[in-house]
C-alpha cells in the first residue's frame, strides 16, 4: 500500500507540474500531436520512476524523483511550447519554482504523520493547492500573461534572472547544507525559508506591476494612434458635409436655372438631349455628394474614407450596413475594429495582380445588442495562418490583427479570420456595454 501511495504521489507531481504550465502556455501546431507526443514522454518517466521504486525502493527514488520530473517537464515544454525562448525559459523556471514550494508546503504540513498516512496527506494537501491554483491561472492570469507575451520582446531576457536566481536561492535554502525534512523543529532554516517566498511574491508582484506598466504605456500610444485616426475620420467627414452643404446651397441657387434648361428642351421637343442634361446632373451630384451608408457618425465616415480608396484603386465594393447612432461601443474601439479591418481587406486587394478582378464586401448589422461585422475581400491563395492569426506580409504588420482581437476580447466578443476560395473572410462580434 506505502509503494502504491508513494508512486501516486510522483503521479500526482508530474500531473500537477503539466497542468500548470499548460495554463499559461501557447501551444505548437498540431496541438493533438503535440500533446501525444508530451504523454508518451511522461509515460516513460513514470515508469522510470516506477522501476525505481519498485526495484530500489521510495529511499532510492527520493533522490532522483525531483530530477525525472524536471526532465519531464522540460521535454513537454520543448514539445508543446510555441513561445519564445526566453518567454518559455521563464515559465518554466516559475513553474519549477511553484513544483518546489508546494512540494516543501505539503511536505511540512504532513510532518506530523508517518508511512501510508503521511504520504496520503501530503496528497491531500496537493491536491488542495492545486485546486485553488489552477483555477486562479486559467481565469485570470494567463489573459494578463498572454497580453504580455504580445507586448514585451527584449524585456523577457531580463525577467528570467528573476526565476532562475529564486531557484538557486530555494535550492540553497531547502537542499544544503542537509535536505529540508531533517529539520529540526526549532531550525532557523525554516523562517529563513518563510522570509523566502514572502520575497517570492513580493518580487514577482513588483515585476508583474512592471511590466504591466509598460503594456499600458504600449496601450496608450496605440489609443493615441487611434484617437489622431479618428479625429483625422473626423475632419475629412466635417470637410465633406461641408462641401455637400454649399454643394447644395449651389444647387438651389442654380435650379431655376435648370428649369430653365429643361423647359425650353421639352418645348423644343428635343427628348434625347433632355436626356443626357438629366444624366448629367444626376452624375454631377453623385460624385459630389458623399454617401450615407448608415446612420453611426463613425461608421459612415470610416466607410465613406475607404470606399473612396478603393474607388481610387479600381476595387469593387458592396455594402450592406444598419447600423444606429448609440450602440454602446466606444469610438475608439470602433474605429480600431472597423479601420483594421477595412485597411487589412484594401491591402489584401492590393497584393493581387493588375489583371485580377479585386472586391470588397462588408456586411454591418447591430442587432439586440450586438454589432455584427462581416468584411470579404478577394485575396492572395498563399496566406499562412499561426495559431489562428494570418501571418503578415509585410515588415513589422499583424498589429492590426491582434488588436481587433483584443477588443472583440473587452467587449466579451469573437473575431475569427478564414480564406475559403480565393476569400479573406473576417467576421467579428462585439457586445454593447
Amino acid at each position: 500500500m506505502y509503494y502504491i501511495l508513494v508512486f501516486l504521489s510522483f503521479l500526482q507531481s508530474v500531473i500537477g507540474f503539466t497542468l500548470l504550465s499548460s495554463s499559461v502556455m501557447k501551444f505548437r501546431e498540431p496541438v493533438k500531436t503535440r500533446i501525444a507526443a508530451g504523454f508518451i514522454v511522461m509515460f516513460f518517466g513514470i515508469s522510470l520512476l516506477s522501476y525505481t521504486l519498485y526495484r530500489w525502493g521510495p529511499d532510492s527514488i527520493n533522490r532522483v524523483a525531483i530530477l525525472v520530473i524536471l526532465a519531464i517537464q522540460l521535454s513537454w515544454y520543448l514539445i508543446s511550447s510555441k513561445d519564445r525562448f526566453f518567454v518559455s525559459l521563464f515559465s518554466f523556471l516559475t513553474f519549477v519554482n511553484i513544483y518546489v514550494s508546494i512540494s516543501y508546503i505539503s511536505d511540512n504540513l504532513s510532518m506530523d504523520f508517518d508511512g501510508s498516512a503521511f504520504v496520503s496527506a501530503r496528497i491531500l494537501i496537493r491536491t488542495v493547492i492545486y485546486l485553488i491554483i489552477l483555477p486562479l491561472l486559467f481565469k485570470y492570469m494567463r489573459p494578463h500573461f498572454r497580453m504580455l507575451v504580445e507586448t514585451l520582446d527584449k524585456e523577457w531576457r531580463v525577467a528570467v534572472l528573476v526565476p532562475f536566481m529564486f531557484l538557486i536561492m530555494q535550492i540553497t535554502v531547502l537542499y544544503y547544507p542537509e535536505p529540508y525534512w531533517y529539520w529540526e523543529s526549532g531550525d532557523w532554516s525554516r523562517y529563513i525559508s518563510v522570509t523566502m517566498y514572502m520575497l517570492f511574491g513580493a518580487v514577482y508582484y513588483l515585476l508583474f506591476f512592471q511590466a504591466n506598466a509598460i503594456v499600458e504605456k504600449y496601450k496608450l500610444e496605440k489609443r493615441q494612434l487611434l484617437m489622431a485616426q479618428q479625429e483625422k475620420l473626423w475632419e475629412s467627414e466635417l470637410i465633406r458635409q461641408k462641401a455637400t452643404s454649399e454643394l447644395a446651397f449651389q444647387q438651389k441657387h442654380d435650379l431655376r436655372h435648370h428649369n430653365s434648361v429643361i423647359m425650353g428642351l421639352l418645348k423644343c421637343g428635343d427628348v434625347d438631349s433632355l436626356k443626357n442634361y438629366l444624366t448629367s446632373i444626376d452624375a454631377f451630384l453623385e460624385s459630389h455628394f458623399s454617401n450615407m451608408f448608415c446612420l453611426n457618425p463613425i461608421v459612415n465616415s470610416i466607410i465613406n474614407l475607404y470606399a473612396g480608396r478603393a474607388e481610387e484603386e479600381n476595387i469593387k465594393t458592396e455594402f450592406d450596413v444598419s447600423v444606429p447612432d448609440g450602440i454602446g461601443i466606444d469610438h475608439i474601439d470602433l474605429t480600431c475594429v472597423l479601420g483594421n479591418t477595412l485597411e487589412n481587406a484594401l491591402e489584401g486587394c492590393l497584393r493581387l495582380p493588375e489583371e485580377i478582378e479585386k472586391k470588397i464586401s462588408v456586411t454591418m448589422k447591430y442587432v439586440d445588442h450586438r454589432l455584427r461585422v462581416r468584411v470579404e475581400n478577394t485575396c492572395r491563395r498563399d496566406i499562412l495562418f499561426d495559431d489562428e492569426l494570418p501571418v503578415t506580409q509585410k515588415p513589422g504588420g499583424g498589429t492590426g490583427t491582434k488588436s481587433i482581437l483584443y477588443t472583440a476580447e473587452r467587449y466579451d466578443g469573437t473575431a475569427g479570420f478564414s480564406v475559403i476560395e480565393g476569400k479573406f473572410i473576417t467576421q467579428i462580434v462585439l457586445n454593447a456595454r
